[in-house]
């Protein structure tokens, strides 16, 4: 069964930092601070999930069990929304470890697959709820950059307010979930670790541009490049493939992610900026190896030798594409290059793929 659409019956927080906030110096348990403060929308968020989820604190805090960590969300009016409140102090462990969570998941009755966890913290909240088999919300007000080449989170929102329509609305596979899609396929793991590769740079070349100011959807990049390649090995035309996998995609209810996968073969016409960083990608990846534009042409010129003047034909747009991205990127395009090329595209280990470096 595909994970991301079991529904989700828990919605478990972090505390301090995504329901609350954390004064600079402000000592001790927060429940005795002479001021505490919800993060805004914390409580129109809960209540508007209240009845129809379980809801959670899962808390680091080492200072406060139970009692005070639920008199502090008294005193701003979170505490009867909230059935379960579980702290480090109490069990002895914390985030990210297996156990924390699954003593979380024992407190509200549910499976791995049927909680989502939300916390600002990547490493503790993001990877330990994904390492455990949980979803996970990324709590991100400043629009940080993900710390992983990989990004392993669910989705992403700088508001609470966010919070019900990513719940609404149906999750794009994960990267463990994208890894079992693609072997469901018998794609090979040299093309898997192309594609891994090209989610990578793809997933960079998005944060640069967002970091410009342009609305880009980060994980449908990545997940989108790493999903490229789904259906390549069995389309008999090469220029088909896009074909193949976007219609697969589609009849797993994915139709953003097929129109990626549609557009990212050679000679087609990438019009978002999904497509058209994803279709870049491809074309300055050589197996797993960023080599830039002239020498990936090169390469499928040598291996495709039958398909030489289309590739020829698609250089001129290529050559297109890599200046607006650049431009857009007001990079030089050695530089850009260059960053891409030091990119550790290993997986984390908990998702990492049979034969990756």
């Amino acid at each position: 069964m595909n994970s991301q659409r079991v529904p989700i019956r828990a919605i478990l927080f972090d505390w301090g930092g995504t329901l609350m906030r954390e004064i600079p110096g402000f000592d001790g348990p927060m429940a005795d601070w002479p001021r505490v403060e919800a993060i805004p929308g914390a409580v129109d968020v809960l209540h508007s999930l209240h009845g129809a989820y379980t809801i959670g604190v899962a808390t680091n805090a080492a200072l406060s069990d139970e009692r005070l960590v639920r008199t502090a969300l008294a005193r701003v009016g979170l505490e009867p929304y909230v059935s379960v409140v579980v702290t480090a102090r109490d069990l002895g462990t914390s985030k990210p470890d297996a156990a924390f969570f699954h003593a979380v998941l024992e407190r509200v009755g549910c499976s791995p697959t049927e909680a989502a966890m939300v916390g600002d913290g990547y490493g503790s909240d993001i990877v330990g709820a994904k390492a455990t088999g949980l979803r996970a919300i990324w709590f991100s007000p400043a629009g940080r950059r993900c710390p992983l080449v990989h990004p392993v989170h669910d989705a992403a929102v700088r508001a609470l307010a966010d919070l019900p329509g990513i719940l609404a609305g149906p999750f794009l596979p994960d990267v463990g979930e994208s890894l079992r899609i693609l072997r469901d396929h018998d794609v090979p793991e040299n093309i898997i670790r192309h594609s891994l590769a090209v989610a990578a740079v793809a997933h960079r070349l998005a944060l640069l541009l967002r970091a410009q100011g342009t609305a880009v959807d980060l994980l449908l990049v990545h997940r989108g490049a790493l999903l490229h390649d789904l259906d390549k090995l069995s389309s008999q035309d090469r220029a088909e493939h896009g074909i193949k996998a976007g219609r697969t995609l589609r009849e797993l209810g994915w139709p953003d992610l097929a129109g990626i996968v549609e557009r990212h073969v050679l000679g087609a016409h990438p019009e978002t900026w999904e497509e058209k960083l994803v279709h870049y990608a491809d074309k300055i990846v050589e197996e797993d190896e960023v080599v830039g534009l002239a020498d990936r042409v090169t390469a499928l010129s040598c291996r495709y030798v039958s398909d030489a003047n289309r590739i020829a034909q698609a250089l001129p747009q290529l050559l297109s594409l890599e200046e607006e991205i650049v431009r857009s990127l007001r990079a030089a395009r050695d530089s850009l290059l260059a960053e891409v090329q030091t990119l550790d595209l290993r997986l984390p280990a908990f998702v990492a793929a049979p034969g990756a470096a």
